[in-house]
């Protein structure tokens, strides 16, 4: 089982973004859309994997994996962003995806990175 938090203020990106990691493995999934509701996303069920964007309509990705990852620990991250400049600050760790979405990318990158 491999649940997995997608931060995404853009809802069809989320959407395409969820459809690619079901097909890669996903078992289930929260969607959010700000930092604050992926905060509050992960405390309610701690993801196995965190898939984000860098800029959000409040906040930042990185700055809501950065907290998610302070209060439950190590969870591999994904970051897909038309910015990646501004993956900041990321994890050396956590494996960055330009947008546009290379479909067979986020594939081969979560299979990679998520939990088996």
């Amino acid at each position: 089982m491999c649940h997995v938090l997608v931060i995404e203020d853009d809802w069809l990106i989320a959407d395409h973004i969820i459809s690619l990691i079901e097909q890669a493995g996903a078992t289930s999934y929260d969607q959010a859309d700000c930092e604050a509701d992926a905060v509050v996303a992960a405390g309610a069920h701690i993801p196995d994997m965190i898939v984000s964007d860098v800029r959000l309509r409040e906040g930042t990705g990185p700055l809501a994996v950065q907290r998610i990852i302070a209060t439950h620990g190590d969870i591999p991250v994904m970051f897909i962003t038309g910015t990646p400049e501004a993956c900041v600050p990321c994890d050396p760790t956590a494996a960055v995806l330009d947008k546009p979405i290379l479909e067979s990318a986020v594939i081969e990158t979560f299979r990679k990175l998520a939990p088996r």
